[in-house]
């Protein structure tokens, strides 16, 4: 081959000279565990994940965080909320009557913080955003964007203009996806990240009315309005917002595809949270979004990774969304800005080996009326799992994610202990029955919190029995 026919190779295959891969990290919000065809789901077929789990590996003990917030900035940071301070929803309201006062949460992860897009600029790396933001004091990057230099300080080079307020009829996804396929577009000569960060299938439902008729003719109901109820589950507009995600997932995909990008790509799928109980049903996983049960915090987690990552092979080892910022410390050969709490997954996404830490670590000192939560903090170690709940507790037992608050309180502290691998749906709180071990992980959580300068709930000396969950300041 003569030196003009290599430069052509080149131009067509720009990832025969890229040394580092590309990054494409898709992130869903509210994609329970078992929303996904591969995962599950009886009532939808999801074939351009299932094709992208079929092409790399899918896990099946992935975490995050219980919401949004927590999650999006243990993404950026690589490091848990108890660390960070962002540890709740961001301006989520608190109830002011409750037994206990909720440790009060940071209002922003700031740059100096979430430094993951940094640190990849920093490798030589262009990188880019669309979508949901949610770590600072407004929901989407396109609000943000004009603001001169504020995703720059974040690391980012190209903020989508994708609006929520401009797209109700499908939640922005196709927007979002045109906003990242142009960036990837005009800059697939080098190395780049993009965050793909949804909207979707997150309320209020919303998505294209022809997939949404679609399902109501084969027999599923169309929700009264746009939060849904758990009476009508499973509800049309919901299937139809995975389909609509789904499809435009392939979309995104196909044109890696078609400019010459899959091989030199890692892709990543998954989700910030468990489902809304309301509009789901995580079942058999216990509970779902904002609790700390399994249905709260397992969320599917599929890798591709051509010539690394096997097609179709599957990881049964606990992870955890702080895992992603060292994950791609480990593949752009670089290092972290800071201190990270997560840890590579190399070794698992290559099969080399596996990872090296005992636990796994949740703090969640606030109030969550409707998804049944009360202050507790969790800490997962092998099979073993401890839910510490600090001064109350929400027994959901008769109740619905309809009623608010969703559980009748029970005040005093509690522990739950649960072997996951005997009782993956929690059903058996064994803490009574297992004094040593409750003893050991109470510990290994207690010093945890103190490691990291975990802010923790205090007494509320304006407790009120008879009117606990309702919001309103007390000075």
């Amino acid at each position: 081959m003569n030196l003009k026919s290599l430069l052509i190779l080149l131009a067509l295959c720009p990832s025969l000279y890229a040394a580092q891969p590309n990054i494409l990290h898709i992130l869903a919000d509210d994609m329970g565990w078992n929303a996904l065809s591969c995962y599950g789901n009886k009532d939808l077929q999801t074939p351009n994940l299932d094709r992208l789990a079929a092409q790399g590996m899918r896990f099946t003990q992935a975490y995050a965080d219980a919401q949004c917030s927590p999650t999006r900035a243990a993404f950026l940071s690589g490091q848990y909320g108890a660390r960070t301070g962002v540890f709740k929803v961001l301006n989520e309201k608190e109830p002011s009557y409750a037994p206990m006062r909720s440790a009060e949460a940071k209002d922003a992860l700031g740059p100096e913080t979430a430094t993951l897009a940094t640190t990849l600029r920093k490798a030589g790396y262009t990188t880019g955003i669309s979508g949901k933001w949610h770590i600072a004091n407004n929901y989407a990057v396109a609000a943000l964007r004009k603001r001169e230099g504020y995703f720059e300080s974040y690391g980012f080079d190209f903020a989508g203009p994708a609006n929520g307020n401009e797209h109700h009829e499908d939640k922005t996804v196709t927007a979002i996806t045109d906003d990242i396929i142009g960036f990837i577009e005009s800059n697939r000569r080098r190395p780049w990240f993009a965050f793909v960060s949804h909207f979707s299938p997150h309320t209020k439902l919303e998505a294209p009315e022809a997939l949404i008729a679609k399902h109501v003719a084969r027999g599923f109901k169309r929700s009264a309005d746009d939060e849904g109820k758990s009476t009508e589950r499973p509800i049309a507009n919901y299937l139809a917002m995975l389909e609509h995600l789904d499809n435009e997932v392939g979309r995104l995909l196909a044109k890696l595809d078609a400019l010459g990008l899959v091989e030199n790509t890692l892709v990543i799928f998954t989700s910030d949270n468990g489902g809304l109980s309301r509009v789901t049903n995580n079942a058999p996983l216990r509970e779902g979004k904002g609790s700390p049960y399994e249905g709260g915090i397992r969320v599917p987690l599929i890798v591709r990774w051509p010539g690394k990552v096997k097609p179709g092979s599957e990881c049964d080892v606990p992870v955890h969304a702080v895992d992603f910022y060292p994950t791609f410390v480990s593949v752009a050969e670089t290092q972290a800005a800071a201190t990270l709490d997560g840890e590579s997954l190399l070794p698992l996404l290559t099969q080399t080996g596996t990872l090296q830490r005992p636990a796994l670590f949740w703090h969640m000192p606030t109030y969550t009326t409707n998804y049944g939560r009360t202050p507790c903090a969790v800490i997962r170690e092998g099979d073993w799992k401890l839910i510490q709940w600090f001064g109350d507790y929400l027994d959901t037992t008769g109740f619905t994610p309809d009623d608010k608050p969703y559980g009748k309180l029970v005040v005093g502290p509690r522990t739950e202990v649960f072997n996951l691998r005997e009782d993956p749906y929690e059903t058996r709180n064994v803490a009574a029955d297992r004094p040593k071990k409750t003893t050991h992980l109470t510990n290994t959580l207690n010093a945890w919190l103190k490691r990291t300068g975990a802010k923790l709930p205090t007494a509320n000396p304006y407790f009120n029995e008879n009117r606990w969950w309702i919001s309103r300041v007390v000075k």
